[in-house]
């Protein structure tokens, strides 16, 4: 919606007059009328200023859809992080944040978080994020899982699965599809990145991004609800013992998050509820299930502080959203490693 200066006292504003302008066009209820004419980017611009100063013209976006610490391109017609932050989960964050939130199985890269690997003759540690020596960590998994490892053999998983280990020495062989980290979705026997950019987030349930920000206001509600998307379960799917799953067995659980945003401001966004529960609604505590301890270490440590990196103002005072996850495992396999160690 272009906004035209009717006079030379109002052409070229700037600083607090733009936003001013901005503001007072949202007052008027114009916001919504802008994004729906042509001339205004769907999704992306809702407001702009045109002007024509002693023949020198500009055209800039005055309202977006952008989250703290991003900018909108005229040019490109979508939102990007500024200098030292970059895109992860909707939000621009730096990059030792953007770490910290992909956990410690996984790391940053370009907009997502994808599992960490190890050098040849190494095993990574989903528990801690260390590489160890392969041959030393099969040794110390056969041992817990009965297993007797003859010269030249090792550990592994069959067709289909990941094969983890835990802090504890524990190896599972997971589901592949199950083990796909925050900004990915597994597609084409693997996990691929979804390519949200900033301002949006992947909704599992439709395979496509969508925005966050209507206007001046940030939706928590859809931020929870891509945030406790299928890539929330990776972590906890890579850690089967922690709910009690044998080799061969299975279980599902449903994880619940309540959040309030005091004064609707997003960067205040705290945890009201974290529940998780079995298929039939009974809770499972930490003190019985180890993992739940992580799941609620995840939303504390992870999710909490991507929907506050966000920014700004939220269309709602509260969000609650749930996700099911299934913990699967499949029994470790005895492999041939020629003495290799792989």
């Amino acid at each position: 919606m272009p906004v035209h200066p009717s006079s030379p006292a109002s052409t070229g504003f700037q600083g607090t007059h733009k936003r001013g302008l901005a503001a007072w066009i949202a007052a008027a209820g114009l916001l919504g009328l802008g994004a729906s004419l042509a001339g205004c980017p769907a999704g992306k611009c809702f407001v702009r200023l045109q002007s024509n100063v002693n023949g020198k013209q500009s055209d800039e976006c005055l309202v977006d859809t952008c989250p703290a610490n991003a900018s909108f391109e005229n040019g490109k017609n979508a939102c990007f992080c500024k200098a030292g932050f970059v895109p992860l989960a909707g939000a621009c964050v730096t990059m030792a944040d953007a770490n910290a939130s992909c956990g410690k199985a996984y790391s940053y890269n370009n907009g997502s978080c994808v599992a960490k690997t190890c050098a040849a003759g190494q095993q990574l540690n989903a528990g801690t994020g260390a590489c160890e020596n392969k041959a030393e960590s099969d040794k110390a998994v056969a041992q817990n899982a009965g297993i007797v490892l003859q010269q030249g053999q090792g550990i592994g998983c069959p067709a289909g699965f990941t094969y983890v280990v835990n802090e504890a020495k524990e190896g599972a062989c997971v589901p592949n599809e199950l083990t796909c980290g925050t900004g990915t979705k597994y597609e084409g026997g693997k996990c691929v990145d979804v390519g949200c950019a900033a301002g949006t987030v992947f909704d599992a349930k439709t395979g496509q991004c969508m925005k966050l920000k209507e206007g001046e206001t940030i939706s928590v509600q859809a931020k929870l609800n891509a945030a406790m998307g299928p890539d929330f379960c990776a972590p906890h799917a890579k850690n089967p013992g922690g709910f009690k799953v044998a080799p061969g067995g299975s279980q599902t659980i449903k994880v619940s998050v309540t959040v309030n945003v005091p004064s609707k401001d997003v960067d205040k966004t705290e945890v009201v509820a974290i529940k998780t529960t079995n298929t039939g609604g009974a809770e499972l505590t930490p003190q019985v299930f180890p993992g739940v301890a992580n799941v609620q270490k995840q939303v504390n440590e992870q999710i909490i502080p991507s929907i506050r990196a966000l920014g700004g103002k939220s269309n709602e005072g509260q969000a609650t959203a749930e996700v099911t996850c299934v913990i699967k495992r499949a029994p470790v396999q005895v492999i041939e490693t020629h003495g290799g160690g792989m």
